[in-house]
C-alpha cells in the first residue's frame, strides 16, 4: 500500500516539476474534498491485433457486478480513545513495521538533528533514529532508493554498499520482497493523464536485468501480484483498446484484462495482494462512479454502497472513512467486501480529533491505526475493535 516509502520518497526523488504538476484532475478534486472532510483534509491464449503486431489482446473478462453493497443500519462497536504518540508536531505519512510494533516516519526533528528515517514504538516511548538517509525504503527497511546528483541509487544501509540504477534519475519502487524495483518512463509532450503513455520498467534491486515490461496509456503501475510473477496496471495497452485493470506477466509482458472500466483512480492493493480497491469518478455511465473492490485474479468485482477514504485492514476487509459533510467529524467503517456487511467501528468526533490530509494507516496485523491529527499535527494511535 502507499505508505511512507511511496508517498514521501516519490516526492523527494522526483526531478521533474512537470510530472508533479500533471496530476489527475479528477483525483485532485476528490482528494481535496476528502482532505477537507477527513482532516481539514492460467493466462488465456493471446491473439495478435489487426492494427499492431506488437500488442497482445485477450478475451473480454466476465461482466462486472454493478449492484452496490447494501449498507446496514450503523452500529458503533465500542468507544475507543486514541492516545497521543508524539509531541511538538511532526511526522507526516507515518507507516508501520511488518510486525506492527514500530511506526517509522521521515523527519528532520531539529536544527542540530539529521534528517532521516525515525521510528517510535506503537505503544509509546522514545523516538529513535534508524538511519540518516531519506528516500524510498524496502518493506523490511534493509534498502533505500534515493537520488544523488541526478542519478538513482539503491543502498543497503547496514553496510553502505550501493548500486546505481540505469534509469536516468527516476524514482523507483520496491517489490514486497525488496528483490525487484520498478520505474516509469513518461511520454513527452502529452500532458492529459488519460492520453499519456508510460513505459513500465523492472529490474533487480541492484539495477541488473533492467527491461521494459509493457507500455500503458492513461493509467498507472499498481503493484506486484502472484508471488511477484505478475504486475497489475491500469489504463490501455493500445490507443483504441479496452481500458481497465490489467494483469501483466513479468516473463513475457503478455497482458490479461481483468476488469474493463474507465478512469481507474487511486488503486490500492491489499497487503497480501489478493484484493484491489479503487475509485471511478465523472464517468458518463453513472453506475460506474464510486468505490470499487475486486480480486486481483479477476474472479470478483463489485461497486460498494459507501464512498470515502479507504485502507485495507485484512484481505477482503476494507476500512472506509465515509465522505459525509453533515457529520461533525470522521467515522471509521469496516466493510466485508464479499458479503457486503458493514460496521461503524469508531466515531472520532467524540474525541474532537480530525485526521490531517487523509494521513492514516492501519497496522499490518489490523489491530491498530495511526493517524496525524489536524489539531496538533502529532501522531495518535487508536486500538481498532473487532466486529
Amino acid at each position: 500500500m502507499k505508505t511512507l516509502g511511496h508517498l514521501i520518497g516519490e516526492t523527494l526523488m522526483s526531478n521533474s516539476p512537470k510530472i508533479r504538476s500533471c496530476l489527475v484532475i479528477v483525483a485532485a478534486i476528490l482528494t481535496c474534498v476528502l482532505a477537507v472532510y477527513v482532516g481539514g483534509v492460467a493466462y488465456a491464449s493471446p491473439t495478435w491485433s489487426e492494427d499492431s503486431k506488437s500488442i497482445l489482446f485477450y478475451p473480454t473478462p466476465p461482466t462486472p457486478t454493478w449492484t452496490p453493497v447494501r449498507t446496514p443500519t450503523p452500529t458503533v462497536i465500542g468507544v475507543q480513545t486514541p492516545f497521543r504518540l508524539t509531541e511538538g508536531g511532526c511526522c507526516p505519512y507515518p507507516s508501520w513495521s511488518p510486525d506492527s510494533r514500530w511506526i517509522p516516519f521521515l523527519d528532520h526533528p531539529g536544527r542540530y538533528e539529521p534528517a532521516g528515517l525515525y521510528a517510535i514504538a506503537a505503544n509509546g516511548g522514545e523516538v529513535v533514529l534508524i538511519v540518516e538517509r531519506t528516500g524510498i525504503f524496502s518493506r523490511d527497511w534493509s534498502r533505500v532508493a534515493y537520488l544523488d546528483s541526478g542519478r538513482t541509487f539503491v543502498e543497503r544501509w547496514a553496510d553502505g554498499k550501493r548500486w546505481e540504477i540505469p534509469n536516468e534519475g527516476r524514482s523507483v519502487r520496491f517489490s514486497p520482497s525488496g528483490q525487484l524495483i520498478e520505474w516509469e518512463v513518461m511520454s513527452r509532450g502529452i500532458e492529459f493523464p488519460d492520453l499519456r503513455q508510460q513505459a513500465i520498467w523492472l529490474a533487480n534491486y541492484d539495477g541488473t536485468d533492467a527491461r521494459e515490461i509493457v507500455t500503458i496509456m492513461g493509467g498507472e503501475f499498481v503493484g506486484w501480484i502472484n508471488g511477484e510473477q505478475e504486475i497489475l496496471v491500469t489504463g490501455r495497452l493500445a490507443p483504441y483498446g479496452p481500458s481497465g485493470v490489467w494483469k501483466i506477466s513479468i516473463e513475457d509482458g503478455a497482458g490479461q484484462l481483468l476488469l474493463e472500466v474507465d478512469r481507474v483512480r487511486s488503486p490500492l492493493l491489499s497487503l497480501g495482494t489478493d484484493w484491489l480497491a479503487f475509485t471511478v469518478a465523472f464517468d458518463t455511465r453513472e453506475e460506474q462512479n464510486g468505490l470499487w473492490v475486486m480480486r486481483t485474479d479477476g474472479s470478483f468485482s463489485k461497486k460498494l454502497g459507501i464512498f470515502g477514504a479507504y485502507r485495507w485492514r485484512h484481505e477482503g476487509v476494507l476500512l472506509v472513512i465515509p465522505l459525509d459533510l453533515e457529520l461533525p467529524g470522521p467515522t471509521l467503517w469496516q466493510v466485508d467486501v464479499l458479503s457486503g456487511n458493514a460496521w461503524r467501528l469508531v466515531d472520532l468526533s467524540s474525541a474532537s480529533l480530525r485526521i490531517a490530509s487523509n494521513d492514516w494507516q492501519p497496522s499490518p496485523d489490523g489491530e491498530k491505526m495511526v493517524f496525524r491529527s489536524a489539531e496538533d499535527q502529532n501522531l495518535w494511535v487508536l486500538e481498532l475493535p473487532i466486529p
